[in-house]
């Protein structure tokens, strides 16, 4: 079973993720409401020609509005799991226009996509598929291009599979409901059907899907069923019924649908989060005229479980409310079709036969939707029974994460462009040079005829001169060091059949840590060993530190399948910082080379005293212990002191090309 905190962290973390999207796409919310309130403004004063303009530019808000949710999902998603959005972006793209054109799901003036649960939807979908098979940008650059290409290639094409199946799902989704909305009638002058229609307004409204088109035939055939009940009750010819569309408009729809000016109450009365009180502030000259996007997205309302239950049952209570006042006799029927543009409170009383009453109203039902919407908003914003210091801690982390993601963004685009350079220089290494590999002598105080070497790879450019091995981390960052490594490793093996093997010599080969986690790195080391006829005996492979913190059990395997073949495995710069001596114990090394930043201070006693205890690893592992980066007669003697009997450093020698290393060998060997 899966553990409540486990669910409870997942909820958090989509509650703080849908909360950053709908804020990057506050600017167009707000954009949109100033659209459409200065295009009813215009409407009003008869500017008919600049208004049309300004609903005309509402309208190209409202269609883009899905794509560009879409795009900031997939890129928020992609950017948070550490994917490259120009990869995730495409995909998310083709699922939502692939869904929404063949199903209709589109506007009728633009023929864009328009549902916003769609857009959702399709992004979350497209991310995750490429992020769990990590697709990274193509570049011809890199060594394995053509293997990714067509990785990729064989992924679009599955994911277009996806694509026409999801496509299919939604198409039996919208026959379902299509034909289910054929057999429920809901007639929003009864009682219980208005109940029902302004649940399924809101539910809608709750999740982008404007409920007003959805149910059109209900809102046209209220309409029409309220000018003939109105002109009917005007002649004297039938009682004024309590139901009808200026009900929904004064009582249903204050401040947008929702009864969101209960919600903007809540806030600028029970807040104590200055990003929502001044989202508040600034929404106020909107939610008076029963526009509500600021709210509904900026909070956002809108796909956040927390607020969708106040937002659905908030009109509920309040049609129950004035339905029963208005039954009772308190307060007068709706005698009139009210605007839904005109303000809370002059609607009620101008629906109410312009009576106060209506206002009064109005306000006991403002009232009680606020007191409704608090607990789930201080739920929301994580305020209830915490102090006020902890509220700040949170909202500065919230702003942290946000900061963070626009940074990771920006970061992401420097990464793709300076990733061109890198390219350039690793490809003009390998087409103008060559990479050569130089043996730096491991010493054996005890046995002098002992031959062991560590390889060490450096570059040689054009003109002959020698580059030390700072281009390692070029390769780290185009995602190619694997196959540098696989590189190294031949060209040690090549040079070990000029080196005197059958005395014993040995030479060392490093390896980083995404090749040791690799299956394939015993494959390939195999299958080398035999195209060279090398033992496996004369061949050891060093790894960092740093790789024995990731991955163990693949490691472990690893290891055991080297020392298998007969392959001594060693850990190099133990003591460099990464791991501890717990981590060293995990694993079966056969040596263990401390690290020269443990010998540079060992004059100081307790540097000294922490050397002479790490010089008795052996006794614990049974390894062989080097110390390296020994360069002076001094630290040679304290070496040899605690008992470690094979040394590496400049003290002996410096790295050295392949002849120099044979001559070298010779020596030891005739001395």
């Amino acid at each position: 079973m899966i553990k409540m905190t486990t669910i409870k962290s997942y909820y958090n973390d989509y509650i703080k993720d849908i909360s950053i999207v709908f804020l990057l796409l506050l600017p167009l919310t707000i954009c949109n409401a100033i659209t459409v309130f200065v295009g009813h403004a215009l409407s009003m004063a008869e500017f008919s020609d600049a208004a049309n303009k300004f609903f005309y530019f509402s309208d190209l808000l409202i269609a883009i509005y899905p794509i560009t949710l879409c795009i900031i999902t997939s890129y928020y998603i992609s950017t948070k799991h550490g994917m490259n959005a120009m990869v995730v972006v495409p995909y998310s793209l083709l699922l939502l226009t692939a869904v929404s054109i063949p199903n209709g799901l589109v506007a009728a003036n633009t023929g864009l996509p328009n549902n916003p649960l769609i857009a959702l939807l399709a992004a979350i979908i497209s991310a995750l598929c490429c992020v769990s098979f990590r697709l990274d940008p193509l570049d011809p650059s890199r060594i394995d291009f053509v293997k990714r290409l067509y990785k990729q290639a064989a992924h679009f094409f599955s994911f277009l599979l996806l694509t026409l199946m999801l496509a299919k799902i939604t198409e039996i989704v919208i026959q379902l409901s299509q034909g289910a909305s054929k057999f429920i009638a809901i007639n929003p002058l009864t009682f219980f059907g208005g109940l029902a229609y302004q649940f399924i307004l809101g539910l809608l409204g709750a999740v982008g899907i404007n409920g007003h088109n959805l149910l059109f035939r209900a809102k046209q055939q209220l309409f029409e069923d309220t000018q003939l009940h109105l002109a009917a009750w005007q002649a004297g010819d039938a009682p004024l019924p309590i139901l009808g569309q200026g009900f929904y408009d004064a009582f249903m729809s204050m401040g947008g649908s929702g009864n969101t000016i209960s919600l903007l109450l809540c806030i600028l009365l029970f807040s104590k989060d200055r990003r929502h009180i001044a989202l508040a502030i600034s929404a106020i000259p909107l939610v008076i005229f029963n526009i509500n996007e600021l709210l509904l997205f900026g909070l956002p309302i809108i796909f956040n479980p927390l607020l969708i239950v106040p937002f659905v049952f908030v009109p509920l209570v309040s049609f129950v409310v004035v339905y029963s006042a208005m039954s009772l006799g308190l307060v007068n029927h709706v005698g009139t079709i009210v605007d839904w543009m005109t303000p809370p409170f002059i609607s009620g009383y101008i629906a109410t036969q312009n009576s106060f009453g209506g206002v009064i109203l109005q306000l006991v039902v403002i009232t009680l939707g606020t007191l409704i919407y608090r607990p789930f908003y201080l739920n929301y914003v994580g305020r209830s029974r915490q102090s006020n210091m902890t509220m700040t801690r949170q909202s500065e982390i919230e702003s942290s994460t946000l900061k963070a993601f626009l940074g990771d963004v920006n970061k992401a685009m420097g990464s793709y462009v300076s990733k061109h350079d890198i390219s350039r220089r690793v490809n003009n290494m390998l087409n103008n040079g060559e990479f050569v590999m130089h043996y730096q002598p491991q010493v054996n105080v005890k046995n002098p005829s002992h031959l062991s070497f560590e390889s060490l790879v450096r570059y040689k450019d054009k003109t002959g001169k020698l580059i030390p091995p700072v281009f390692i981390d070029d390769f780290y960052q185009l995602g190619a060091i694997k196959q540098l490594d696989q590189m190294v490793i031949d060209l040690v093996l090549t040079d070990m059949k000029k080196l005197p093997l059958e005395h014993g010599c040995k030479v060392s080969v490093n390896i980083s840590a995404e090749s040791i986690v690799d299956p394939a790195i015993i494959h390939f080391v195999v299958e080398r060993l035999r195209f060279y006829e090398i033992e496996p005996s004369s061949l050891e492979i060093e790894i960092t530190e740093e790789a024995i913190i990731t991955n163990d059990k693949q490691i472990a395997k690893n290891i055991e399948a080297l020392q298998t073949l007969g392959i001594t495995v060693a850990i190099d710069d133990f003591g460099s910082g990464y791991a501890s001596f717990p981590h060293l114990l995990k694993f079966n090394f056969d040596k263990v080379k401390l690290d020269r930043s443990l010998l540079l201070n060992t004059q100081n006693e307790r540097e000294k005293n922490l050397y002479q205890l790490l010089a008795k690893i052996s006794e614990v592992t049974g390894c062989v212990l080097v110390a390296e980066g020994v360069e002076t007669k001094i630290e040679e003697q304290f070496v040899a002191s605690c008992g470690i009997d094979i040394i590496q450093g400049y003290y002996f020698s410096r790295p050295m090309p392949l002849d120099d290393a044979q001559q070298w060998a010779s020596n030891k060997i005739h001395a």
